[in-house]
């Protein structure tokens, strides 16, 4: 059980990193995608934040994708199936 727990902290860490990264393509700031994505900054703030506890919905991946005009499936690479 505690590989799944794991597993599921790297999801998240993988997506955050992604999120980041296609944040500073953008040439947004945190507080930008906040508002595009009508999220508060503190929230951005957070899932941005390494080793910090995040977890998010798909509904939040639909929504910052489209603040950052990018296919949700951007958010997703670098995850494989663990296997």
């Amino acid at each position: 059980m505690g590989n799944i727990h794991r597993r599921n902290e790297d999801v998240y860490e993988i997506i955050a990193a992604n999120i980041k990264e296609a944040r500073k393509e953008a040439k947004i700031t945190q507080a930008e995608l906040a508002e595009r994505s009508n999220y508060s900054h503190e929230f951005i703030r957070r899932i941005e934040a390494p080793n910090g506890k995040k977890y998010f919905s798909v509904n939040t991946l639909v929504k910052l994708a489209d603040a950052l005009e990018i296919r949700v499936e951007e958010l997703l690479k670098g995850i494989s199936d663990g296997e």
